[in-house]
């Protein structure tokens, strides 16, 4: 069963639905993993999942590599930073910040699509 789950939340992942989330979520509260071992899992799964992804659109050339080369030095700086913090704090605000990171990052994603649907209401009743 926990194999199924997996696959499944590994899809949504791969398009991009936030299955992270589902699969940090998954972890705690369904296998009892501790927060911190969660998120070190859910993390190498989406650095495997990107690494190839990355590899796939380097050969389509659709991938500028100084920018990415920029990017996974400020991504792995960023890794290294924000994983001491995590390490010093307790693992319960770990926890209180990957919901509250869940919640606005949802909040925002709604508000964005709520915009967009009302412009393009506007734009189809403005052009009629």
């Amino acid at each position: 069963m926990s194999f199924l789950i997996v696959f499944l939340i590994s899809t949504l992942m791969g398009m991009g639905v936030g299955g992270g989330g589902l699969f940090v979520i998954y972890l705690t509260l369904c296998l009892n993993f501790p927060q911190l071992i969660s998120q070190g899992t859910n993390l190498f799964l989406f650095i495997i999942a990107g690494a190839f992804s990355l590899f796939i659109h380097i050969k389509r050339r659709k991938i500028k590599l100084k920018q990415v080369l920029i990017m996974i030095t400020l991504g792995c700086l960023g890794a290294i930073l924000s994983s001491s913090l995590v390490n010093s704090l307790d693992p319960k605000y770990a926890r209180y910040s990957l919901g509250a990171l869940l919640i606005i990052s949802g909040l925002i994603t709604l508000y964005n699509n709520l915009i967009r649907e009302l412009v393009k209401k506007f734009k189809k009743t403005l052009y009629k």
